[in-house]
């Protein structure tokens, strides 16, 4: 089943995109990264990706402005947040634009986070199923 999700990572520390890409792609996900926001978004609006992770603080374009355009894009895709630097402006504003997830710097696990996406996962099959009920 995680063979058919496509996550995309945006952050700009190029540790956390190895070490993250390489465990998602063992658990079986398609995974792409990068380190530039604005590139971000045109990857999104060139392909389809179910799950996005996006480190707030990015020096292009705002985490919290990535995620609005996303959502604004395809509601459908997953956002998790990412920060090192969290405050509850951030959290709320988060929520308050659609982010599925939030998840604090730096990471407890890569097991975490793969739980995390594993829930996102379980999220998009739920719907899936609810419209293929409806389509039928």
């Amino acid at each position: 089943m995680k063979y058919k999700y496509k996550i995309l990572i945006v952050d700009e520390q190029d540790e956390v995109l190895v070490t993250l890409k390489k465990q998602l792609e063992q658990e079986g996900y398609k995974v792409e990264t990068t380190q530039s926001d604005a590139e971000a978004f045109e990857k999104i609006k060139g392909d389809k990706y179910h799950i996005v992770l996006i480190d707030i603080a990015m020096p292009e374009i705002d985490g919290l402005q990535l995620l609005r355009e996303i959502k604004k894009y395809d509601p459908m895709t997953q956002v998790i947040m990412m920060t090192e630097h969290s405050t509850m402006d951030k959290i709320l504003s988060s929520l308050e634009y659609g982010a599925n997830d939030y998840i604090n710097e730096p990471l407890k696990s890569t097991e975490y986070v793969i739980s995390v996406i594993d829930y996102s996962v379980q999220k998009l099959e739920r719907w899936r199923t609810a419209i293929i009920q409806i389509v039928k």
